[in-house]
């Protein structure tokens, strides 16, 4: 028997969220949007089609996450390859992205603004002539590399890649590198960068901060931290989240213990940057659950960190 599109949907909808029955029809017949589905609605689909759909549909009835089911995410506005190997991308995150852009542009406004000021206080005024000026030249792009070095990012935790990606493909003066301790994670975060041809991200296997070296120029401007925060004993959890990599899900005392970590981890690689007054323009940013914030800010203050806001699942600090 013959099934259209509208008629296959109907069905669909009677088991799962009807957005859900949209987008795996739109996967599986290749629609170009969901609009598609009401202008073919007519259409009938192909005994493979059929038999894919239906097949994803059981899948999502059981409480699959629908991003594993059809491969993929969207995330701040860019596809990315997901599997079970990696959490599926949430909106919460693409706050911490939004973030890390201003602070970002925040940082490399002060570094022009300090070039310029070095530059005018060492020569005057630029002149023409300073290309043809070998001494001046020599110096003037010795200044340049020194203090325009590429904003450092850094992405703690990055499982598919989808925050560092998407801050490497909008801040271009940076230099992003991607942590996590499971190489499943990052072999899908490589596809992912592969696929959008970066240049200025690099991933690494390491424990939080374990392999980054202590030396001074190794600190970062910016670390993204979206660890794994869940309580086991929580009990609202999603059904949907037995399916996700308990890895990336879960920590001890009471969701924080790879958190206080992080924390501990950058007052003790880098404990001269917390024996100074002056702050030096780093930051932290924190995903966590609402209910962790207070105890992470305490925590954070214990060690140095000057606590700057909080926004949604987002906590942000300067050290």
């Amino acid at each position: 028997m013959s099934l259209t599109v509208k008629r296959w949907l109907t069905q669909a909808k009677g088991l799962v969220n009807p957005l859900d029955a949209e987008l795996i029809l739109s996967n599986v017949i290749k629609a170009a949007d969901r609009s598609f589905l009401v202008t073919h609605g007519s259409s009938v689909l192909t005994d493979k089609e059929r038999r894919t759909a239906d097949r994803m549909l059981g899948l999502r009835a059981q409480h699959v996450p629908l991003a594993y089911i059809t491969g993929e995410k969207w995330f701040f506005g860019h596809k990315f390859k997901v599997t079970p190997d990696v959490l599926v991308p949430r909106p919460e995150t693409e706050l911490m992205v939004k973030i890390t852009i201003g602070l970002y542009n925040l940082i490399l406004k002060h570094k022009i603004e300090t070039f310029d000021q070095v530059i005018k206080e060492k020569f005057g005024a630029i002149e023409p002539s300073w290309p043809d000026n070998p001494t001046i030249k020599e110096e003037y792009d010795k200044l340049r590399n020194e203090i325009l070095s590429p904003v450092l990012i850094f992405d703690v935790g990055t499982g598919s890649g989808c925050a560092a990606i998407s801050v490497a493909l909008d801040c271009k003066n940076a230099e992003v590198l991607g942590l996590d301790i499971s190489k499943e994670a990052l072999c899908v975060a490589i596809t992912n960068k592969n696929h959008y041809k970066l240049t200025n991200l690099e991933y690494m296997t390491s424990d939080l901060l374990n392999r980054i070296s202590s030396n001074p120029a190794s600190v970062p401007d910016i670390i993204m931290a979206n660890l794994p925060y869940v309580d086991r004993n929580w009990e609202w959890r999603s059904p949907e989240i037995e399916f996700e990599p308990s890895i990336a899900l879960f920590a001890d005392k009471g969701g924080l213990a790879l958190i206080y970590k992080l924390i501990r981890q950058i007052h003790a690689k880098w404990p001269k940057l917390f024996e100074e007054k002056t702050k030096h323009q780093k930051y932290l940013l924190i995903e966590s659950d609402m209910s962790q914030q207070e105890k992470i800010i305490r925590y954070a203050k214990r060690y140095g960190f000057k606590y700057i806001d909080k926004c949604d699942l987002i906590t942000f600090f300067e050290y």
